[in-house]
């Protein structure tokens, strides 16, 4: 009876482990790629700011630098727009992945229980 409880145990410890490190996978990866992204929008301002500078430098009179502004502030919206479409994307991706996890260590919990009742 010792040596099958302390089966059982080392057993739950191993998956514990597993899981801990599969958990530790998908933040890392999913905290990388959010920095990856945030490092983009930011670059991305950049450029606009630079791109607006240079345009309302250049513009004739007050109206073409409003028209120019409007532009830019179109542009930059859209920017944004997809910038934040790629960051729920990845959060997706991990919340489908953690609920993956937790769907099979429940599974494997309620197969361990019924095993340990027989």
């Amino acid at each position: 009876m010792d040596s099958k409880l302390a089966e059982q145990m080392t057993d739950v410890t191993k998956k514990v482990l597993d899981s801990m490190l599969r958990l530790q996978e998908i933040n890392d990866r999913t905290v990388q790629n959010l920095a990856k992204q945030q490092l983009e929008v930011a670059g991305s301002c950049m450029s606009a700011g630079v791109k607006q500078i240079r345009k309302i430098s250049g513009a004739k009179d007050v109206k073409e630098a409003m028209v120019d502004q409007a532009d830019m502030a179109s542009e930059l919206g859209e920017l944004m727009i997809g910038h934040a479409k790629q960051a729920m994307e990845t959060l997706t991706q991990s919340k489908l992945e953690l609920n993956e996890l937790v769907e099979k260590n429940l599974k494997a919990f309620l197969a361990m229980s019924k095993a340990g009742k027989e």
